[in-house]
């Protein structure tokens, strides 16, 4: 068993390719960011659970997620659900005090694999 979780990898990547979801929410796109490493439960592995999620998130101006979505799926709910709380957590570079910064989307990109 310990030999199984010593094989799991999860990666993440921060995609900047920032993107706005409506004409009013134009701002640049967050260029650092720190995301915690989901949990990845034992009954996954045994189950062979793996997949990509490509997360959206919303960012406000001093680096804090506002909101989320699942932009693309693994295939399996529990991962994408595990992505979605690792992604509320992650934390971005703040805006230059004083500009007039406002809430910006980037998307961020989870893999989850058994080796």
């Amino acid at each position: 068993m310990i030999g199984k979780l010593h094989a799991v990898a999860i990666a993440f990547t921060l995609s900047m390719t920032g993107f706005a979801a409506n004409a009013a929410e134009t701002a640049a796109a967050p260029n650092t960011a720190i995301c915690s490493t989901p949990n990845y439960p034992t009954a996954w592995i045994k189950d062979g659970l793996e997949g990509t999620v490509h997360l959206a998130l919303l960012v406000e101006a001093d680096g804090s997620v506002k909101e989320r979505k699942v932009v693309s799926s693994s295939g399996h709910r529990e991962l994408d659900k595990a992505t979605l709380r690792a992604g509320a957590n992650c934390k971005f570079g703040a805006a230059p005090k004083g500009s007039d910064s406002k809430p910006g989307w980037t998307t961020v990109q989870y893999q989850w694999v058994v080796n």
